[in-house]
């Protein structure tokens, strides 16, 4: 019995070393290797406008792929294609369906969609998931711009703007640099927190997210993450936008990460965000109080 005693005690002593051994969560990626992510997301919406209430129920499914073209010290080129983004919308007022595969749908939008899937879109990117700048973004938006000159005539001021929100340089951007910015700027412990942040931008609408992550703890070359991130819209810029928003909240994740290549390969996200939506029309204001509920799963393709 006593010999045994000091055995567990080394026993012990040397899983809570092994807990507290600091780990790099950095991106180590193979050069020219096709490496996917697939995110499906649904929102249960509340809006009230009038009096009443309705209800409006959202959901996307997005699969991105990307691969290193090159490498040199701690940057990286990598390149991305967009190749699915479909979203669905239904409620009591109406219900649209979009879906990036449909290269002859009828819609503007999804012919615009389908362009943005087609060609690649080239950021530099850190070993620690820093988003630093669009290698060819001028390039890719005149590619996918060019199909504008295929859509009726009637339809064409409305693609023209579809286009303008869908591919500014801030909205490509908020599709990227949430892909890695999960990752801590050195070495991290069990336990140990760090903090990130990105904006999120859709159709001059445009949100803040201050982000702070936790590591659960390293087993088999894996790592369990938590995550909680602030949520606030920002005022738009825009002295012509016809929609304003006020809307803050806060999400919660959970996910796993292979600290081989330092890219998350499963994780869910639960949030909760609430507040007002208001709406201009011809010198009115409709102010819309809203809640939305979301859930995300993020998975690696393999």
């Amino acid at each position: 019995m006593e010999a045994f005693i000091p055995i567990v005690f080394l026993a012990l002593t040397g899983i809570s070393l092994l807990a507290q051994t600091p780990v790099n969560l950095k991106l180590n990626l193979e050069k020219g290797k096709l490496y996917r992510i697939k995110s499906t997301s649904k929102q249960a919406i509340q809006q009230t406008a009038n009096g009443q209430q309705f209800a409006v129920n959202a959901s996307s499914n997005t699969v991105i792929s990307y691969k290193v073209l090159r490498q040199e010290n701690e940057m990286m080129d990598i390149e991305f294609k967009f190749d699915t983004i479909a979203s669905k919308i239904s409620s009591v007022m109406f219900n649209r369906e979009t879906n990036s595969a449909k290269p002859a749908g009828s819609e503007p939008l999804e012919k615009i969609m389908n362009k943005m899937s087609t060609y690649k879109l080239v950021a530099k990117i850190s070993t620690a998931g820093k988003f630093i700048d669009f290698v060819n973004y001028g390039k890719f938006k005149d590619s996918v711009l060019f199909v504008i000159d295929s859509i009726p005539a009637t339809k064409r001021d409305q693609a023209k703007t579809q286009a303008d929100g869908l591919l500014k340089e801030s909205a490509l951007k908020s599709m990227i640099e949430p892909l890695f910015a999960y990752l801590p700027e050195k070495a991290v412990k069990t336990g140990d927190t760090w903090e990130t942040s990105y904006f999120l931008m859709a159709n001059n609408m445009s949100m803040l997210s201050l982000n702070s992550y936790t590591l659960k703890g390293v087993e088999n070359n894996r790592a369990s993450i938590a995550g909680k991130a602030e949520i606030e819209s920002m005022p738009s810029t825009d002295p012509a936008a016809q929609m304003q928003q006020e809307l803050k909240g806060t999400m919660t994740s959970d996910g796993t990460l292979d600290i081989t290549t330092g890219l998350i390969s499963n994780n869910t996200t639960k949030g909760h965000i609430e507040g007002t939506l208001t709406m201009k029309n011809n010198g009115n204001e409709m102010k819309i109080p809203m809640s939305v509920d979301s859930q995300v799963e993020t998975s690696l393709i393999k």
